[in-house]
């Protein structure tokens, strides 16, 4: 007896302990409570000595000696008559003035003690509760005290203890009055306690002893969180979280030598139904999204159990796909009108993930024959939920994207009959070969689209009253849909090569596109936002399929074209239409063909073919002309961040069209070659400034974010190839590399006397757009290529095409070299005086300083002869000159007339 007692001792602290806490806390709320009932009367009380006036003496509250009155005839005096109190006139009947009632102290937050009390006590204690549980089991089985039947059937019976428990205090909750304790919610923690005991109790049963079979155990498990779900209608969102983790978890602890996925598609059917009907019940949406991505993310564990028959993993997401459409959006949204529907983004995503899952399952070789009934009941759950309830309008979207997903990587031939050798296709390159069942594949592509597309569209007329929002999905699903699909199935079936029959398919397609912008235009609410929607969305894409039926037609690019003219079409389609989705289209399209750029610059494989006139100029150019044209198109109606974008395009495909010609002109046709020389980044930067030099006149008209950083970049682009590239890395003194051309006509010219005179007009052009540091750069950058370009024609006339500095100089380069400083000087002083610019004048010093000091360094010490006498007279006539021209400025000046001596 003694042991049993100490238990009882040892467990009775703590509680004794909780016990204490509790009624000291009792206490504690007690006292506070009547200190603040004494500072509101406090407060009352000095307001109401406010209100009374100003206290008074004890001698002055006695009550005055009685003064004899006046005879009735005689008038009292002025001065003793009292003077009447500055306040507002009454009239007769009319209320006094309500006093404002005294300000009440702000309720008190709940301190520390009281919040340890009143909820983390009691957390506390239902974890104690259910780690009771455990350790007595663990004790008993330590001990060898009972037998396994009977620690399982008493760890279950104080699971139902506690269960039983909750649900009493439950119901008996309004009677209990403990300060503190009711904000925890016992009755859901012990409920929650005794639901941890019961999963304990089954587990153990099963995993620990062997007293019941997996079957059994996953039976048990699922019932009990089935009921833990129910409970929490009744207990709280604690206890329903609770028994969804435990429905999930549960097959995780059941484990058997024969898996059987259908056992687990039917459990995770029963078991979601009573979270969704409590969710449903309770209004937890939380709940049903938990839900729904629970039982997705076992759609991957379904389908390991039985790599090789994807049959249970394909019914289990058109089932639950359904449950979530039919939960999440069917009943919430059943009775809400078009007009007052928004996009519900948490169920449209649940539902976008069962779009992917069921593309991804789709696309493996075990799906088999099912494969195209099993995407079409996607498409079709995914179709009717968007369809009917504009709240979840983006299905209709996913619906398409399933059939694309599906379509895009579908597998190659596969003996069904055998192990696949792979989990995505059974022999060769995936796209190597036509698709598997290629009648199937093509039936669904054409079916699915056609459903998609008509359903959307037909959706779009008979609802004048959708919101924006859910009509753009719908006319996305009803235009791109169709062709993505076509898309994926021209890169599958003709492997991107010439294809008569898909361009007769997507001919056919525009057809349809244009009967329904007819159909379209023939209806009632023509005017409303919907059907305006709908008629530029079919419009575009009959542009998209035709240009889409050129490409499948004809070689090479087209396809960048085909989407380039779509761009066009549609900012044209919407300038006349005055819809402003459209204009998001032409910049999605925009963005998909600088994707399809980047992926391929040379538009083509291998050779563009000859210089200029070549693919190059087709794939580039003509999306460049498209998109400033479809600029300027949406430009009449706002200049917003759309059109900018389109101008951006349009001028970076025109600068990759420059860059990629003068590569494939200097590379021998390879566009793509990793080496350069010096003449391939003079053109380059000579691009640059080009560019650089428009884009700066059009921020001068326009004053636009486009031109100010364009114009920017550039100019950082030519600064850096020239610096970098001209004066260093390709600087023929350093390289030795020969230079192309004759003495005087050479790659000189245009890598470095181009440049810098582009430079300098960039100046100009900044002087009335940028500060002062802009110009001057570009100015300091003139004169250096112009000094560069100059220096290297003189050792290219002295030296023949290999300029390297150690191949020595002569006497005559070298006197060439000082008369060019003073060439350069004297020029720069003429301009700067001719056009008053100080930098020029200032230039023009820099350049005479250096031909001094190379006249008295260099020449002195390296000249001989009749060089040395002429470079001396040369730079004394020179400077004897400049003192002339400067004294007889100044000579001019006002105010500086000469004083006799």
């Amino acid at each position: 007896m003694e042991i049993p007692f100490l238990v009882l001792l040892a467990l009775s602290i703590p509680v004794c302990a909780i016990a204490g806490l509790v009624l000291g806390l009792s206490a504690r709320s007690k006292l506070t409570l009547l200190q603040g009932r004494v500072a509101t009367l406090e407060s009352e009380l000095r307001l109401a000595r406010a209100q009374a006036g100003p206290a008074t003496s004890p001698a002055e509250q006695q009550d005055p000696a009685p003064v004899p009155e006046a005879p009735a005839t005689e008038a009292p005096a002025p001065d003793l008559l009292p003077e009447p109190e500055a306040e507002a006139p009454q009239s007769a009947g009319s209320v006094p003035a309500i006093q404002p009632p005294a300000p009440q102290p702000a309720p008190r937050g709940r301190d520390f003690e009281e919040t340890l009390g009143s909820r983390w006590a009691v957390w506390v204690g239902g974890v104690a509760l259910a780690l009771g549980g455990i350790f007595l089991v663990r004790y008993s089985i330590e001990q060898n005290l009972l037998s396994p039947a009977t620690r399982i059937a008493l760890g279950g019976l104080f699971a139902l203890a506690l269960i039983g428990a909750g649900e009493w205090l439950r119901r008996r909750e309004s009677s209990i009055a403990l300060p503190g304790v009711p904000d925890a919610n016992v009755p859901s923690i012990l409920t929650a306690a005794g639901t941890c005991g019961a999963f304990a109790a089954a587990y153990a049963a099963y995993a620990l002893y062997g007293l019941i079979g997996p079957a059994a155990a996953f039976v048990t498990l699922g019932l009990i969180a089935v009921l833990t779900m129910v409970a929490s209608t009744l207990h709280g969102p604690v206890l329903a979280a609770l028994g969804l983790l435990g429905a999930m978890g549960s097959p995780l602890l059941v484990s058997s030598d024969e898996p059987q996925p259908w056992a687990l598609v039917i459990y995770l059917a029963f078991v979601v139904l009573p979270a969704y009907g409590v969710a449903r019940l309770r209004l937890w949406r939380w709940l049903a999204l938990a839900a729904a991505i629970g039982v997705l993310i076992w759609t991957l564990l379904i389908f390991i159990l039985d790599a090789q028959d994807a049959l249970p993993a394909m019914m289990h997401l058109v089932l639950q796909a359904g449950l979530a459409a039919l939960f999440l959006v069917v009943l919430p949204y059943r009775a809400i009108p078009d007009a007052e529907s928004g996009i519900d983004r948490a169920a449209s995503g649940v539902l976008l993930a069962f779009a992917v899952a069921a593309v991804a399952v789709s696309g493996t070789v075990a799906a088999g024959d099912g494969r195209a009934v099993f995407v079409a009941a996607i498409a079709l759950v995914l179709l009717a939920t968007g369809i009917r309830f504009a709240p979840a309008a983006p299905a209709a979207a996913w619906a398409a994207l399933t059939t694309f997903g599906a379509l895009l990587i579908w597998p190659i031939r596969a003996d069904l009959g055998g192990v696949p050798e792979n989990l995505f296709y059974q022999s060769g390159d995936l796209f190597a070969v036509r698709p598997y069942a290629l009648e199937v594949y093509l039936g669904l592509a054409l079916l699915a689209s056609a459903a998609i597309a008509g359903g959307a569209l037909v959706r779009l007329a008979r609802s004048p009253d959708l919101r924006l929002s859910a009509a753009a999905w719908y006319a996305g699903a009803a235009t791109i849909g169709p062709l993505l699909a076509l898309v994926a199935a021209y890169w599958r079936v003709a492997a991107l090569e010439r294809s008569l029959s898909f361009a007769l398919i997507a001919g056919g397609l525009a057809l349809a596109f244009i009967a329904a912008t007819r159909w379209l235009s023939r209806r009632d609410g023509v005017e409303g936002a919907p059907i305006r929607l709908a008629l530029g969305a079919a419009a575009s894409a009959a542009l998209a399929a035709l240009a889409l039926g050129l490409t499948f037609a004809f070689d090479k690019g087209m396809l960048t074209v085909a989407f380039a003219l779509t761009a066009l079409g549609t900012a044209w389609v919407s300038e006349r239409t005055s819809l402003p989705a459209l204009r998001y289209a032409v910049g999605a399209i925009g963005l998909i063909v600088l994707g399809r750029l980047i992926a391929n610059p040379t538009i083509v494989d291998g050779d563009p073919g000859p210089i200029l006139i070549n693919w190059l100029l087709w794939g580039y150019g003509v999306p460049a002309v498209a998109f400033l044209a479809a600029s300027r198109l949406l430009e009449r109606s706002g200049r917003d961040r759309i059109v900018q974008l389109t101008e951006s395009l349009g001028i970076v495909f025109a600068a990759f069209l420059v860059f990629f010609e003068i590569r494939h002109a200097l590379r021998a046709g390879d566009p793509m070659a990793l080496t350069t020389d010096l003449l391939e980044v003079g053109l380059i930067a000579t691009e640059s400034l080009v560019f650089a030099i428009l884009l700066t006149r059009l921020d001068l008209r326009r004053g636009d974010p486009v031109y100010r950083w364009g114009s920017l970049i550039f100019k950082a682009l030519s600064l850096t190839l020239c610096a970098g590239g001209l004066l260093l890395v390709e600087n023929p003194l350093l390289t030795d590399d020969a230079i192309l051309g004759g003495p005087v006509f050479n790659a000189l010219t245009l890598a470095y006397l181009l440049p810098s005179l582009l430079a300098a007009g960039l100046a100009l052009v900044e002087r009335r757009a940028r500060p002062r540091f802009y110009s001057l750069s570009s100015a300091i950058l003139s004169l250096l290529l112009f000094s560069a370009y100059v220096g290297l024609e003189i050792r290219r006339l002295f030296a023949g095409p290999e300029l390297a500095l150690w191949r020595g100089f002569t006497q005559g380069e070298q006197w060439a070299y000082s008369v060019a400083l003073l060439v350069t000087g004297i020029l720069l002083l003429g301009l700067g005086l001719i056009r008053n610019n100080r930098f020029a004048r200032l230039a023009s010093a820099a350049y005479l300083v250096l031909a001094v000091l190379k006249v008295f360094i260099v020449d002195l010490a390296n000249l001989e002869g009749v060089m040395r006498a002429l470079s001396f007279i040369a730079l004394g006539l020179v400077l004897i000159g400049i003192g002339l021209v400067y004294q007889r400025l100044l000579a001019h000046r006002p105010g500086n007339a000469a004083i006799p001596v």
